[in-house]
């Protein structure tokens, strides 16, 4: 007994561009996804931090120590910084300070006050200058805390960014 059935399917050339038509569209997918996820990357800003001293610290009243980090951006974007910590010392710059993209070895010198053995607070407590490529750009701050200016500490802080990125740094003070 013979059945006749009568079966029809799509043709070889319909099932071809088909399969490629989703290949196509797969490869294109996974282009967007992988791309995506670079090109957010590197359109992230990124500092990179060197403390290079904590000099100027004297055992009397009414010094003037000051901070001086190497600050590079090696971004493809500009970064504003707006303050520091050192130890429990927080400072907030009236202005930020403005990196520009492929900033390579500026130096950031943050001029502190004492008084009392302390680092002083208030406003106006510190002025902040930043030099890079023969630019110089300038502002003051004011500091919240209480931190004590010893020779031969080390003292832990950090830049914070407009954005609210923090980098790390470590220093010890000299005289």
């Amino acid at each position: 007994m013979a059945t006749k059935m009568n079966r029809k399917g799509i043709s070889n050339v319909v099932a071809t561009i088909i399969l490629i038509a989703v290949a196509i569209a797969l490869a294109v997918a996974v282009a967007v996804w992988v791309f995506g996820l670079a090109g957010s990357a590197s359109k992230t800003a990124s500092l990179q931090i060197q403390a290079l001293g904590l000099s100027g610290v004297g055992n009397g009243n009414n010094t003037s120590p000051y901070l001086v980090i190497l600050v590079s951006n090696p971004s493809s974007s500009g970064v504003g910084i707006n303050g520091f910590t050192l130890g429990s010392l927080s400072c907030v710059f009236t202005q930020p300070i403005s990196i520009a993209a492929g900033t390579q070895g500026g130096n950031l010198t943050i001029v502190l006050q004492t008084s009392n053995g302390y680092f002083a607070t208030g406003s106006n407590a510190i002025t902040v200058s930043y030099k890079y490529n023969g630019n110089t750009e300038s502002t003051s701050g004011s500091c919240s805390g209480q931190q004590a200016a010893q020779v031969g500490i080390q003292y832990s802080g950090y830049i914070t960014t407009v954005s609210g990125q923090t980098y790390p740094f470590s220093v010890t003070a000299t005289s």
